[in-house]
């Protein structure tokens, strides 16, 4: 195992390190809600409504399963609050193999996939609605995505700062818009009561569960921020269960403000720009204006906290050499993990460019696509979890998941349900698939070779101890213990 006295702090000059405690619980909160509130889940969460009560149903389950996966990122990342996180989790659960596996096909695919489609939206609106003779929606994604990087390689108080301010326009925007809607205040009228005469089916509620899940999926991404947010133990599950809860109120009156003004055949096309048609059928003109100019504010504080949080999860890696050390170099200037962020930011760009999103069924297959890669994660957190309480009893946990292990094995069947019937039309639920079962199998062979280039041919199998995952991060002493004996007692810094 490489420590980081053989890297000898690989890729960072001097004593540069992330900025410690620069920022506080808006920022978790703001991170978790900008992530989770993007333009796609606003055109999805408001087509899913098309099924009505039935709809509204599959959402609860999956703000459910949400809070049980919160849970788990909650107990790990108080346990390791590293910038690394997931990958550092599953090290320690599951071992390096496993920990790649999940940081390529839970947060890479999200990048190629659901991010994709995410910075496509607010650029089709604006070429669809606002600018039609401007600029192609290329240019527009190339806008919003260099901008974001930027913000990112100015550090992280400047990202706080915008994801607060954007989040707090958004949510506050939304609610306006939800209540008007469901209380049938628009400049026209609703074209009947709030949920749509919709049956009931076992077949479709379990199909829907896909889009509920994307619907709240992504609020671990405070978790990266673990060394810059200000008292981490208590901020990071405060931020996530807080976050969480403010998404779900103003996405869901919007939601049901959708059903009321829009006909649910219309509704049902999963069009990316949904949430446009909605506002126009609620407050005309102004509604379009208003939702254009909330759509790009959603996609910017997405785009924001994936920028922030990816590139960091990469700068953990490089310092323990599972990727080249050149991502764990940070700006001198900024504290800024810099290739990281370029990285990152090319790869939407790249597939926006490669990939036609000018249909409805290519936008929501990349976005399920996306969807089963998190789930894939997903499962292999909570795994790491049940295992970290029996391997490593005597771990300091500041947050400690409650009634373990009742919330991984629930939390894991409902993500599985969810990815099994992720999607009611065949041809777009098999095209999710393929692309996730590609996606996986590059992953897989990707993990095992960067694994075995740093010398673990068959220990990357092997969980690693907390001990030594502590050793390789360089943990903060007021964080975390020093490393124990198997079975020993902790010994704190006071």
């Amino acid at each position: 195992m490489a420590t980081r006295a053989d890297s000898g702090g690989a890729g960072r000059p001097g004593d540069v390190r992330l900025e410690q405690r620069a920022v506080g619980l808006p920022t978790a909160i703001g991170t978790t809600f900008g992530l989770i509130v993007a333009s796609t889940v606003l055109a999805t969460v408001t087509a899913g409504f098309s099924a009505s009560y039935v709809f509204l149903a599959a959402l609860a389950v999956g703000l459910l399963a949400m809070y049980l996966q919160s849970m788990s990122f909650a107990e790990l990342a108080t346990m390791i609050p590293k910038a690394g996180s997931m990958n550092e989790y599953v090290r320690a659960g599951l071992g390096p193999f496993f920990a790649t596996l999940t940081v390529l096909v839970g947060y890479i695919a999200v990048i190629l996939f659901p991010t994709t489609a995410e910075a496509f939206t607010p650029s089709a609106i604006i070429k669809g609605f606002l600018w039609e003779d401007g600029p192609s929606t290329t240019f527009w994604v190339i806008v919003f995505v260099v901008f974001v990087a930027a913000l990112n390689v100015a550090g992280i108080r400047p990202y706080g700062a915008v994801e607060v301010a954007l989040t707090g326009f958004v949510a506050l925007s939304l609610l306006i818009f939800g209540l008007i809607g469901v209380l049938g205040l628009g400049t026209s009228d609703p074209i009947g009561g709030l949920f749509p005469d919709v049956p009931f089916t076992w077949s479709l509620f379990s199909t829907l569960l896909g889009i509920a899940l994307f619907t709240f999926v992504g609020m671990e991404y405070t978790c990266p921020l673990a060394e810059e947010i200000e008292n981490p133990g208590r901020n990071i599950p405060l931020g996530i269960f807080l976050g969480l809860t403010l998404v779900s109120i103003p996405v869901i009156l919007f939601g049901l403000a959708a059903g009321r003004y829009v006909p649910a055949e219309q509704l049902g096309a999963f069009s990316p720009v949904a949430h446009i048609e909605t506002a126009v059928a609620i407050l005309g003109d102004t509604g379009k204006w208003w939702m254009a100019v909330v759509s790009i504010a959603a996609t910017l504080s997405t785009l924001n906290a994936l920028i922030a949080g990816i590139p960091r999860i990469l700068y953990g890696m490089g310092l323990t050499r599972q990727l080249p050390s050149a991502f764990s170099y940070l700006l001198p200037s900024t504290r800024a993990p810099v290739v990281g962020i370029v990285a990152i930011a090319a790869l939407p760009i790249l597939m926006n460019v490669i990939v036609d999103l000018g249909t409805s069924q290519n936008f929501i297959k990349l976005i399920l696509a996306g969807v089963l890669g998190w789930a894939t994660a997903y499962l292999l957190i909570h795994l790491s979890v049940l295992i970290l309480r029996r391997a490593e009893p005597n771990a300091r946990r500041p947050f400690r998941a409650p009634f373990a292990p009742l919330p991984q094995l629930l939390g894991a069947g409902l993500v599985a349900l969810a990815a099994f019937k992720i999607f009611p039309v065949e041809e777009v639920r098999n095209d999710a698939y393929l692309y996730y079962g590609i996606f996986l199998a590059i992953a897989a062979v990707v993990s095992f070779l960067l694994n075995a280039a740093r010398g673990e041919m068959t220990t990357q199998f092997r969980r690693v101890p907390l001990s030594e995952v502590y050793r390789e991060t360089e943990l903060i002493e007021e964080d975390l213990p020093l490393p124990m004996e198997p079975g020993g007692p902790h010994i704190r810094h006071d």
